[in-house]
């Protein structure tokens, strides 16, 4: 089997409160990290803990686990813009479930100002 390259694959940070998009990227202690392929493949996908609340450690974890994609509620602007400075594609104001948003994005439908209902 063939390694994946990094072009081939894709990673998004999801923040999540009791399994919804957390509604604020600088309170959310835990993120759901997923990999997918170019074809929509869910390959990989993990949950991290965060002992505080840390909009700054978010950001670091973004670069360190090579995130392209964020997907959150609100966000403050200084991070926003931070974030995209660095080529992060950040879905903001995404509001419902975080399994629903991960299928949206896996399915290269997400938009930004989406409410999932369940």
């Amino acid at each position: 089997m063939v390694p994946f390259s990094v072009s081939d694959v894709r990673r998004v940070l999801v923040t999540v409160h009791d399994h919804d998009v957390s509604p604020r990227f600088d309170m959310t202690l835990e993120v759901l990290i997923v990999e997918k392929s170019d074809n929509g493949l869910i390959l990989d996908q993990k949950n991290l803990l965060l002992s505080e609340p840390s909009a700054e450690e978010l950001c670091s974890i973004v670069q360190s686990e090579r995130v392209q994609d964020v997907i959150c509620g609100g966000i403050e602007e200084e991070f926003f813009q931070y974030l995209t400075w660095k080529k992060i594609r950040v879905f903001d104001n995404v509001i419902g479930p975080a399994d629903v948003a991960v299928e949206a994005w896996r399915l290269d439908e997400l938009k930004e100002d989406t409410i999932f209902r369940q």
